[in-house]
Parts: C-alpha cells; structure tokens; sequence
C-alpha cells in the first residue's frame, strides 16, 4: 500500500511545470485530430460537422484508389450540395477534373441551375468560362434564366452570362441563344428552348423573336415555333417566359380547341392597343366578356378604368388591409394607387369578378367554402373560379399538394393543368372568423403571382357573415373588391 509521503515523493516536477506538460500534451493531441479524418475516411466526407483538414486527411488516405466510384460519389456530392466549406469543394474540384471529369460535368449540369451557395456558383461559372467548356452552354443558359435575388436584377452582370461571354464573346451571346432555340431537341430539351426563348425577350431581342415568328419558312413541322406563331397571329401574345409557353401550349391542345377559338374571336374585337399588350391570364377574361359583358370588349383600358373606380367606391363598404406592421410600407388597395399599372386586363377581371361574386350560388358556395376552412387547422382551402361548360360561373376546389399548415394552400399539378382557362385562382383566409388583420393577399401570395403570372382572388372573414375579397396578380398589384355577405338561409 503505498504512503501519501511516497505518493508525493514520485512527483519531482513542480505544479507549473506540470500544468505545462498537459497543456502540450492536449495541444499535440488537438493538432493531430485536426489532421485524421473520423473513423472511415470514406463516412468523413459525408458530415459536415467535422473540419476541413480532417475531411482533407481522410481525401488523402482516399487518395491511394482515386477512381473508386463511391470516392468519386462522395466527391461529386460535396462540390454540389450546401454545408461544405470553399476549401473542401476546391479539393473536391482538383480530384474530379483529374480522376473523373465526365462525373464532374454531368453533376454540374444537374446541379448549376438550382445550387443556392452563391459564391460557389460564381466561382463554378469563372472556371467554365476559363477552361472553354462550351459543351457546358446549355446548362450556363439554363442557370442564367433562373432567377435569384441574391444576384439581383443585373442580367448583364449574371455569374452565367458572364461565362459565356467568356466562351463565345459578347456579341454571339445573342446568336448562340438564337441557335439553341431552334436546334436543340423539342421534345428533351424543352425546357433548354423555352429558357432561351425568354432570355432572348428579356435581353431586348424581341425583334429576332418577331422575325422568326413572322417568317414561315422557318421551322415549319416544329411544334413549339408553330404553337408560338398561332399565339402571336391569333391572339397577339408573345409568351414572356416558360411558364406562359407551357401555358400558351397546353391551351394549343384538341380539348382546348374551343376556348382557343372562343379567345380568338374576343381578342379580335379589341382596340389595337389593347390587343398589343395581351398576356395568357387575360384570356379566360375576353371569353367571359364575351358570354357576359361583349360591350367590355370594345372598351378603352382608361373607359374601363372609370368604370372599376367609380364601381368600388359604389359598394359604400368598409375595406379591410392585411397588416405589413413590420415589413414596410403597400400602396392601397384602390385602382387610384396603381393606376399606372392597371390594364385593361386587370379592369375587366375585377368587373367580371364583382359580377361573379354578386351570383347567390357563387356567394352560398363560397361561405360553405370558407366555413370548411375555418374548422380545418391543416390547410387552408383553395381552387379555381371559371366558366362551366353551360357558361356560368363556378368555384371548382381542389385539395391541396400537401397538408400541415392553417396558413397555406399550396396548389397541385392538377390544379394548374385544370386552370388554364381559368378566370382566377383563389384561397381563404379564414382560420378565424375575425381574421381582418390578414384580409388580403401576403408575401407568400404575391410570390404565387410572380410565379405563375395568374390573376387571383383571396377571401377573408371579417366576421361570420362577412368576407372581404381580394384581387391581385404579379408585381404586387393588390385591388380591394370589397366584402361579399352571406346569403340568408
């Protein structure tokens, strides 16, 4: 057994040089962790808890069979999916270009256009343009046409249009869109020709576009120019972006074939100004002019500007704003503050609107509706307002994508592909029936609009007999309808 005095006999150092040879101790044992991946180099590369040198040191053990394909898995994933720091996706980089370059362009292809670590995507775009990959142009379209507020509203100063400018030089820029639109395969390239298409409009070469449509020479069995010229000769409209082609296209189908012919013959009746700055949402809006209101259709935008002021200010009701205490400053839901906005499009939908919602069925389906929606705590509940096929108004529902949120539909596929010729998408407000400090459209509804560029309507209740509507569509254009009251039972 041994003695205290014998204990202490054995420990000649002193309390500082023992404290000293810890410390060391622990600074030798932190320093070599930092270089020793974390038990199977190959799991190392997985986590994004540990640091990069370990993750380094465990590419390195890696490093002696540098083409085993699940070391080139785990590279691949690192260079394009978030959480890994600079450092590690330039080792990643280094690997793949030497070991793998084949894997390395076709994950950049897959992940450019929808990868959100921004500096990474800036430096991904410098080195394609450095290296002279114009094999990778599709993708650098693809991506450009994306939009990101983090990159702002610059097309010109893109991360994308800057490599390729760096590929093909600033004025084939041009050209070389021009040239993918027309070569590139219509039926697995979609998408690749309709963002083309829509960076060709929104770069200022709406001029090459009008030629091509005009001239019937060119492209005469593709399906996609075909529908595009029908659009412009027929109805005036020159899709803006991919989700107005696909829009534009799916009203080109057999089934479609009657409304297409019905907007046709409404379009035709418009003044040329107006029939000059059409877009898809007005559509469904000239066909039910046509069926309800024909005198609309050969209106003035600022005749039925009047017409929609002096309208509201008549319903002598109370209007109601959704609340942005804390997010800035809305204009005022009346056709007077977003006068400068206002189409004729837009003042024909709120006619046709407040026309549709003065309909006893449309109100007693709309509070059954909202009254639904009040007592489910799972979603909010939506659909569309259209014409029938016996040409009266109707609220279709359609349930939503998925379920979980009181204070959110969100549209499904099948909702789209039905609304079309659609008058508006629409959606409650109604998790209580005092709900005013939401009574109207918010930052996620107006996200909706930009999106899809629809024309919509949100119901609020105010009280149990009471909702307040609300019209709005892109660029946060928001007019107060007014409220809409039960029917008596």
């Amino acid at each position: 057994m041994m003695s205290l005095s014998k204990f202490s006999y054995t420990q000649p150092m002193s309390f500082t040089a023992t404290l000293r040879r810890l410390m060391l101790a622990a600074m030798i044992m932190v320093g070599g962790c930092a270089a020793t991946p974390a038990g199977d180099p190959l799991q190392s590369l997985s986590r994004t808890d540990l640091t990069p040198a370990r993750q380094i040191a465990a590419m390195r053990i890696l490093d002696a069979d540098p083409t085993a394909p699940k070391y080139l898995k785990a590279l691949r994933r690192m260079l394009v999916q978030p959480s890994f720091s600079l450092e590690l996706r330039h080792e990643a980089w280094d690997r793949l270009i030497k070991n793998d370059p084949k894997g390395l362009r076709e994950s950049l292809e897959l992940n450019l256009p929808r990868m959100l670590m921004y500096e990474w995507r800036r430096e991904v775009c410098e080195r394609i343009g450095k290296l002279g990959w114009k094999d990778m142009t599709p993708t650098l379209v693809r991506a450009w046409a994306v939009q990101l507020v983090a990159y702002g509203p610059d097309l010109w100063q893109r991360p994308e249009y800057l490599a390729l400018v760096a590929l093909w030089g600033k004025e084939r820029v041009p050209s070389v869109l021009y040239e993918l639109l027309l070569k590139s395969d219509p039926i697995k390239e979609a998408n690749l020709r309709s963002r083309c298409w829509e960076l060709l409009l929104t770069t200022g070469e709406r001029d090459r576009i009008l030629a091509l449509l005009a001239d019937e020479n060119v492209a005469t069995t593709d399906s996609f120019i075909l529908d595009m010229r029908r659009s412009a000769s027929d109805l005036g409209i020159v899709p803006r972006n991919r989700e107005e082609i696909l829009w534009v296209r799916a009203l080109r189908t057999p089934e479609h074939r009657a409304f297409w012919d019905a907007a046709r013959a409404g379009a035709a009746q418009l003044p040329a100004d107006v029939r000059a700055s059409l877009d898809p949402r007005d559509l469904a809006v000239i066909v039910a002019a046509a069926k309800y209101q024909p005198q609309l259709l050969t209106r003035s935008r600022d005749e039925l500007f009047e017409e929609v002021s002096a309208r509201l200010r008549s319903e002598g009701t109370r209007r109601y704003t959704a609340s942005f205490e804390g997010y800035g400053t809305q204009k005022a839901e009346t056709p007077r503050a977003h006068a400068s906005e206002l189409r004729w499009g837009d003042c024909a939908a709120i006619l046709i609107a407040r026309a549709a919602l003065d309909e006893p069925a449309i109100r007693a389906h709309l509070f059954d509706i909202a009254d639904r929606d009040q007592s489910d705590r799972l979603t909010e509940y939506g659909g569309l307002l259209r014409m029938d096929s016996q040409g009266r108004y109707e609220l279709v529902e359609f349930s939503p994508q998925s379920r979980g949120s009181d204070v959110r539909f969100e549209a499904s596929q099948q909702m789209f592909d039905a609304g079309y010729d659609a008058l508006f998408h629409f959606h409650n407000h109604a998790q209580a029936y005092d709900n005013e400090r939401y009574a109207g459209p918010h930052f996620g509804d107006f996200n909706y609009a930009d999106a899809t560029g629809v024309n919509a309507l949100v119901f609020t209740f105010v009280d149990h007999n009471t909702l307040n509507a609300d019209y709005y569509r892109h660029g946060q254009v928001v007019i107060d309808l007014g409220t809409v009251k039960r029917p008596e039972q």
